[in-house]
């Protein structure tokens, strides 16, 4: 994140008011003075600059398809 701080500050604003304050599209086209359909677009390409980020640093998530978490030991009693 701090990344995208630097080099794109208002896709960093963006995805942090969306994603840790929980705001909602209207809440964000209402403040960045454009149509929630505009932010939608921005949200989308805030998280296409950020998933390049990650990629072009080698950071898998969790989320990622080819990473496989080791499974919970589960305990049987009888």
């Amino acid at each position: 994140m701090a990344g995208l701080r630097s080099k794109h500050p208002d896709a960093h604003d963006l995805l942090f008011d969306y994603y840790v304050f929980g705001k909602t599209f209207m809440q964000l086209a209402y403040e960045h003075h454009c149509s929630d359909t505009h932010i939608g677009k921005k949200l989308s390409n805030a998280e296409g600059i950020l998933d390049g980020l990650l990629m072009a640093l080698e950071i898998r998530l969790e989320m990622d398809p080819d990473v496989q978490r080791e499974p919970l030991a589960v305990k049987v009693s009888i």
